[in-house]
C-alpha cells in the first residue's frame, strides 16, 4: 500500500512544483514591467519601446530585471519543496497544509520584495556613480552601451543576493 501512496504524493508534489515555477514566471514578468515603469517615473512605456520602437536597450534592461526577479523567486521555491517533502512524508494535517500555503505566499512575496530592492539599489548606485548621465533617457534614445551596463549590474547584484533569498526562506520553512 505504501507504493501506491508514494506515486500519488510525487505527482501532487510535481504539480505543486510546476505551479510554483509558473507563479515565479508571472511574478517576474509582471513585477519587472511594473518596476521598470516605477524606476523611470513613467517616462518609459515598456510595451511601446520594445514592440513599436524596437528599443533593444529597454529589452536588455527589462530582461535583466526579469532574470533577477526570476532567480529570486526560483531560489525561494527550492526550500519550499524541501519543506514540502519533509512535512508531508510524516503526515498530512489541515494545519500543516494551511501553514504551508501561507508560507508559499510569504516566500514568493519575500522573493519579489528582496528582488525589487536588489534591482532598485543596483540601479540607484549606478546612477549615483554616473551623476552626469541620465541613464533612462540614454536608453530611451537607443544607447545600447548604457543598457548593457545597467543590465549586467542588475544581473551581477542579483547573483550575489539570490543566496540571501534561499537562506531567508529556508529559515522560515525550517520551523
Amino acid at each position: 500500500m505504501h507504493d501506491l501512496e508514494t506515486p500519488g504524493l510525487e505527482l501532487f508534489s510535481t504539480i505543486i512544483y510546476i505551479f510554483l515555477i509558473f507563479a515565479s514566471v508571472i511574478i517576474s514578468l509582471v513585477g519587472s514591467i511594473v518596476f521598470i515603469t516605477f524606476l523611470t517615473r513613467r517616462k518609459i512605456d515598456v510595451k511601446e519601446e520594445i514592440v513599436y520602437n524596437r528599443n533593444i536597450g529597454i529589452a536588455l534592461v527589462l530582461g535583466s530585471f526579469i532574470w533577477t526577479l526570476a532567480q529570486m523567486c526560483l531560489e525561494s521555491v527550492k526550500p519550499i519543496m524541501n519543506s514540502w517533502y519533509s512535512r508531508f512524508a510524516s503526515g498530512f494535517t489541515f494545519k500543516s497544509a494551511l501553514s504551508f500555503a501561507f508560507g508559499i505566499v510569504g516566500a514568493l512575496v519575500n522573493a519579489l520584495l528582496i528582488g525589487a530592492i536588489t534591482v532598485y539599489l543596483s540601479v540607484k548606485v549606478l546612477m549615483i556613480i554616473n551623476k552626469d548621465i541620465d541613464e533612462w533617457e540614454e536608453i530611451k534614445e537607443g544607447n545600447i552601451a548604457v543598457a548593457i551596463v545597467i543590465a549586467v549590474t542588475v544581473i551581477v547584484v542579483g547573483i550575489f543576493f539570490k543566496s540571501i533569498i534561499g537562506y531567508i526562506v529556508w529559515t522560515i520553512f525550517s520551523f
